[in-house]
Order: structure tokens, then C-alpha cells, then sequence
């Protein structure tokens, strides 16, 4: 298990970075809902990930 150290960047640019770090050809992430309202206020790394990725993304939910 790897930990990243966020130096102040999203999580998703976190793991996105980790990804091409390490040369994955393909991230696969589990989607977690919350309110509408939670993630207009707070937003989401799911949300964050699927609007900027550098690699093909696989979700499951």
C-alpha cells in the first residue's frame, strides 16, 4: 500500500498523478453518491477524476 503525500493538491489530481506516475494504463475507482446539495457545496473526488482524466477511468458503483 503506497501513501501520497497531497502537498496541498486535490486528492484527484492525487491519484491521477500516482496513476501516470506509475505507468497504469487504466484507473479503476468506486463511485460514492452523496446529496445534491453536498456535492454542489463540497464537490467530489469522483466528479473530479471523470471531468479531467489523463487516463481511461473505470467505474463501478
Amino acid at each position: 500500500m503506497d501513501r501520497l503525500p497531497s502537498s496541498n493538491r486535490s486528492i484527484a489530481e492525487v491519484l491521477r498523478q500516482h496513476a501516470v506516475d506509475t505507468g497504469a494504463e487504466l484507473m479503476v475507482m468506486g463511485a460514492y453518491g452523496h446529496s445534491r446539495l453536498r456535492e454542489r457545496i463540497f464537490g467530489g473526488v469522483t466528479r473530479s477524476v471523470i471531468e479531467g482524466p489523463r487516463l481511461p477511468v473505470l467505474m463501478a458503483r
